[in-house]
């Protein structure tokens, strides 16, 4: 998966398929970062032919990699 652009806690994705698609971050106010397909993940599962468990590890692992300063939570 390759992280192709960024705007704030937005990330849009492409994936090894060729498919492509936004993710939004969000913190919850235990300082947690999670992520969801503005698509939905039924979809998102879909068209990316992957289960959504496996898809989110790829989506986190990704986006991570490209910007581990988001994780910090203060």
């Amino acid at each position: 998966m390759k992280l192709l652009e960024i705007s704030y806690l937005h990330y849009k994705l492409k994936h090894r398929n060729g498919y492509e698609f936004v993710v939004r971050g969000t913190r919850l106010d235990d300082g947690r970062l999670i992520f969801d397909p503005v698509e939905g993940w039924n979809d998102c599962c879909e068209n990316c032919q992957q289960d959504a468990e496996s898809l989110l590890e790829d989506i986190d692992d990704v986006i991570y990699n490209a910007t581990p300063e988001k994780y910090d939570y203060e």
